[in-house]
């Protein structure tokens, strides 16, 4: 079955044709990208000391925007950075939501990362996405899919063959019997962003810390005092926790029982070929792909593993494949589907076949903000960390320097699990 557009992720070459959608994308929403408005309350400034628990693409922004409005950042990675669900994220970036105030977060922070990409070279990839159907069942779900952006400034438009052959022409799209196109959607190399982000943190003053797990808070009446990790003690004044599937686990510490759903995902990654497109792709099947910026196509054909025994553990909890040939069975069987709708793709080995786990909120919407049981630690977790990570990190740096509460984060709050967070499902 056809999956639907994910929830929750230039150069312009002579051949592309004037995107209209992706100027008024700019125009309309380029003021609220900048972090140059960004500014510590009186008497904080460089002298609140912030921590930053986890490496990722969303503690890598959060680190920065903190960093250049002149807090003093550690930023504690338990590993290495981008190695978690960041290094495992398709890394679709788009604005595909039901909820019409989602949909406009995610906008916000599309139209924040233009202005990023500009300035720290990020090398994203704004080619846009198809997404077609082959029969009238997931012709539905092309038709729904359409809906998540009507009424938005950037509502898709229905496509047919022949603009799909000049805009994708090394696509064999096969029977068509419905296709949209959004023209504001890219993609990344997530690593990479991640990288370009810490980069730019440590120039505006950052610590970054690796190997370094975060093991105990000192807490006193509610407040935080310092945090202990593999790499010693640090006073701080305020934490934000944005470490992926490890948050539960941190927030403990701190009297906040988070769950978040086991969520696994499987990519597979070809070695490099030729350019061949520069879309991202929701084709018939579930089969998902875009090729990055290096040449490799990258893709899948489920949002979880299948369900078959030898899956039984990886849908059950965060292990890795049993073995290594049924990792490279399940890499060579997606590419062989990816291959039919991008055949100049047909014969490039395999790379490797990542396996992740997403940090999914049972509601699928982010969990942002201070936590209620302890306001001086901030909580920034969502499954769509990439779309969102620079918004997240412009916001997330304003609450904690000014002690303010976005608008835009209002939905998202860890009280509205009214204390508790959300149950499994």
């Amino acid at each position: 079955m056809k999956r639907r557009a994910v929830i929750v992720p230039v150069r312009r070459t002579r051949n592309d044709a004037p995107d209209r959608g992706r100027r008024a994308l700019l125009a309309a929403l380029a003021a609220t990208a900048s972090t140059a408005a960004l500014r510590p309350a009186a008497g904080a400034g460089a002298s609140l000391r912030v921590g930053v628990a986890g490496g990722g693409i969303v503690g890598a922004s959060i680190a920065l925007h903190l960093a250049r409005a002149g807090a003093a950042v550690w930023l504690f990675e338990k590993a290495a950075p981008a190695q978690g669900a960041t290094r495992n994220s398709f890394a679709w970036v788009n604005a595909f939501v039901d909820d019409t105030h989602y949909r406009t977060l995610r906008l916000e922070s599309i139209a924040a990362y233009h202005a990023l990409d500009r300035t720290l070279s990020l090398g994203m990839v704004w080619g846009g996405y198809l997404d077609w159907a082959s029969d009238a069942a997931e012709a539905g779900t092309v038709r729904a899919n359409a809906l998540q952006l009507e009424g938005s400034p950037h509502p898709v438009r229905t496509i047919k063959a022949q603009e799909i052959a000049q805009l994708d022409p090394h696509l064999a799209t096969g029977p068509l019997s419905a296709a949209i196109y959004s023209s504001i959607d890219a993609h990344l190399d997530p690593v990479q962003v991640t990288q370009r982000f810490l980069a730019a943190a440590r120039a505006a003053g950052a610590t970054v810390l690796y190997p370094c797990e975060l093991t105990a808070l000192d807490l006193e009446r509610g407040r935080l005092r310092a945090v202990r990790t593999t790499q010693g003690m640090f006073a701080l004044d305020r934490l934000v926790v944005a470490a992926g599937v490890d948050t539960p686990r941190l927030l403990a510490m701190a009297g906040y029982p988070l769950v978040l759903r086991h969520a696994p995902g499987i990519l597979a990654h070809s070695a490099s070929v030729a350019p061949l497109t520069r879309l991202v792709h929701d084709a018939p099947g579930g089969v998902q792909f875009k090729q990055m910026a290096d040449g490799s196509v990258v893709g899948t054909d489920a949002p979880t593993p299948p369900d078959i025994p030898a899956h039984e553990e990886i849908r059950a909890r965060p292990e890795q494949f049993p073995t290594e040939e049924l990792r490279r069975w399940h890499g060579e069987r997606i590419l062989g589907k990816i291959v039919k709708f991008l055949p100049g793709a047909q014969g490039a080995p395999l790379e490797r076949l990542t396996l992740g786990f997403r940090p999914m909120p049972s509601d699928e919407l982010p969990v942002m903000g201070a936590l209620p049981t302890c306001p001086t630690i901030h909580v920034a977790v969502t499954h769509s960390g990439v779309t969102l990570a620079p918004i997240v990190g412009r916001l997330t740096a304003e609450e904690v320097l000014n002690g303010s509460r976005a608008e835009l984060f209002a939905p998202y709050r860890p009280e509205r699990f009214g204390g508790q967070s959300p149950a499994t499902s």
